[in-house]
């Protein structure tokens, strides 16, 4: 946490810090309901103690649990029995079952809990062991939840697992169809645009793979999938496309760092989110691979950028997206911009739009009148949609917040939830009740029954998946 820099002397002190009190009191007050006031759709809670959250340590009376430092990501399986949690500091995949009712994780036993990257083991009771899971950053299942696939970033690798739909367990599929990485070893087959992964995506036809490398060249790697989740990568430009186009890559703009890949509900548009570009990309689907149009309908960017985009705001350093199920929205975290863009998407030509007035974005600050104001999205990370498309959940991991906001179906404009039903904050503070589990808080997901939502936050010592229960009128 930053502090203020000291000022001289005990009466400037003291007047500095009474002003301060006196704004967060009038901050509480402007964001308290109304007295009777119907508790709003899509407000969540957190249940108490164990199930609350889970903890390597088990502290801040968290159920503890076994390689979970430094969770990165957090999946739900579609028939909403599962959860798999990326262990960034264990280089590991946590795996528990879910109760259906509750929404409360309970790590499955022994072995079957997690897997583990790591050669020699000295502990092989403990977790299966596995291949490239060095630094898992990012995890994607397949549309009928048959397999997993894991971004390793500490690998540069992407790792295929078939799932048992029956158990939850994860088997790595065999020799080189269980893993892609930017380097020979392993055992992996060989892959280009996989340098330092930070996301993969599944289509949702299930027949192909992305994944998005974000170490030179900036690239989407291109998999073609089969019906036993084994995936191959073709050669040239039809397997990757990057930002400088090495790699033998088809090149596009817009892809300098690539941190977020998502695919359109219909399976013809990929949308990425470059971060040093400022930018949200279209790229479309083909049998030969991606293609992006020309100017400004290939992308959007911060005030349109260098490379021909077009004009958007509120888009400084992208890291996550959402698209709506009808595919009419797309919705940025830009962590520089602490906001949440608002894109409209034509379902036909896959070109994105945005309104430039305040109900284009919603940010921190209000962006001096630019945007719709917000609280919470200081550093905002992560984005999540429900899915009956009533709300979005979104986290920061600056303050360590989470925000629930309702979400207009027709128009797509975001309202933050008022008062204490809008945000959940480690410790508790600006109006916001305590939220356990919250520090550094980088990830967020709603179960496909839209019953709860869970976050992963990846701070070294206090790092937890958190578990909120989702209430609706």
């Amino acid at each position: 946490m930053r502090f203020a820099a000291h000022m001289r002397g005990s009466l400037a002190t003291l007047a500095l810090a009474l002003l301060v009190l006196l704004g967060l009191i009038s901050l509480a007050q402007a964001d308290r309901p109304r007295a009777g006031a119907a508790a709003p759709s899509g407000r969540l809670i957190q249940p108490r103690g164990h199930a609350g959250c889970i903890h390597r340590t088990g502290i801040n009376r968290c159920a503890p649990g076994r390689f979970v430092t430094s969770p990165e990501d957090v999946v739900v399986s579609p028939d909403r029995r599962f959860v798999y949690v990326a262990s960034f500091g264990n280089h590991a995949i946590a795996i528990f079952s879910r109760n259906r009712r509750t929404g409360r994780l309970t790590q499955l036993p022994g072995r079957r809990g997690c897997l583990h990257h790591q050669p020699a083991d000295p502990r092989p009771h403990l977790c299966t062991r596995a291949r490239a899971l060095g630094g898992p950053a990012a995890l994607a299942l397949s549309p009928g939840g048959q397999n997993l696939y894991v971004a390793a970033a500490g690998s540069d690798a992407v790792s295929i697992f078939a799932r048992n739909r029956r158990t939850g367990a994860l088997t790595q599929l065999p020799g080189a169809a269980g893993c892609f990485g930017a380097q020979a070893g392993g055992g992996c087959a060989i892959a280009r645009g996989v340098n330092e992964p930070t996301s993969v995506a599944v289509s949702p036809d299930g027949q192909r793979v992305y994944v998005a490398g974000r170490r030179f060249p900036s690239a989407i790697a291109i998999f073609d999938r089969a019906a036993d989740g084994s995936v191959t990568q073709a050669a040239g430009p039809a397997g990757c496309v990057s930002h400088l186009g090495g790699f033998d890559c088809a090149t596009a703009r817009g892809l300098a760092s690539p941190e977020e890949v998502v695919v359109s509900p219909d399976s013809r548009d990929v949308l990425v989110a470059g971060n040093r570009s400022n930018a949200v990309v279209v790229l479309h689907a083909g049998p030969t691979g991606l293609t992006q149009d020309l100017g400004a309908a290939g992308c959007i960017a911060r005030g349109g950028g260098p490379e021909g985009c077009g004009v958007g705001k509120a888009l400084a350093g992208p890291s996550d997206l959402a698209i709506s199920r009808d595919g009419r929205f797309v919705y940025v975290a830009a962590s520089v911009a602490d906001a949440i863009a608002i894109l409209h998407r034509d379902p036909a030509t896959g070109v994105l739009e945005q309104r430039l007035d305040r109900r284009g974005c919603i940010s921190q600050s209000g962006g001096g009148g630019l945007c719709t104001r917000g609280r919470g999205l200081d550093e905002v990370w992560g984005l999540a949609l429900s899915p009956d498309g009533s709300n979005l959940y979104a986290v920061s991991s600056k303050v360590n917040m989470l925000s629930a906001m309702a979400r207009d179906k027709a128009t797509g404009r975001l309202t933050q939830l008022p008062g204490r039903f809008g945000c959940f904050i480690r410790a508790g503070g600006f109006g916001c009740p305590d939220g356990r589990g919250l520090t550094v808080a980088v990830a967020v997901t709603v179960s496909p029954d839209g019953r709860n939502v869970y976050v992963a936050s990846e701070d070294t010592y206090l790092g937890s998946v958190a578990v909120f229960r989702r209430l609706t009128r």
